[in-house]
C-alpha cells in the first residue's frame, strides 16, 4: 500500500510539474513527498526516492508521446534534476525519524 501511495505521490509531482511548468515548486512537491515517506517508513529511504521521482519524468514523456505537447532540453533537464531534491528529501525523513526515536522517545535502560 505504501508503494502505491509512493507512485501516486510521484505522478502528482510530474503533474505539478507539467500543470505550473515551475521546478521549483516541483522539487518542493518531490521533498515534501519523500521527506514524509522517509519520516514514515525510514528503513531502506532510496526506494521512496526512485518511486517519487521516477513519477516526474515519467508523466513528461506521457505529455511528450501521448499528448504531443513539445517540451524543451530545460523541462527535460529540469525533470532529471529532481533527483537531487528527491534525495535529499528521502534521507532527511530517514534522518529526522532516527532522531525523533533516538532523542524523543528515548527508552529508559
Amino acid at each position: 500500500m505504501v508503494y502505491a501511495i509512493a507512485v501516486l505521490l510521484g505522478l502528482f509531482s510530474g503533474w505539478v510539474n507539467q500543470k505550473v511548468d515551475d521546478a521549483l515548486l516541483t522539487a518542493l512537491c518531490v521533498l515534501a513527498s519523500t521527506m514524509m515517506l522517509g519520516v514514515w517508513k525510514s528503513r531502506q529511504p532510496w526506494r521512496w526516492v526512485l518511486l517519487v521521482w521516477v513519477g516526474v519524468p515519467m508523466v513528461l514523456a506521457y505529455y511528450h508521446f501521448i499528448v504531443k505537447w513539445p517540451h524543451d532540453r530545460g523541462q527535460v533537464y529540469g525533470a532529471f534534476i529532481q533527483l537531487l531534491a528527491a534525495s535529499a528529501g528521502g534521507f532527511g525523513g530517514h534522518f529526522m525519524r532516527q532522531m525523533i526515536d533516538h532523542v524523543f522517545l528515548k527508552r529508559e535502560d
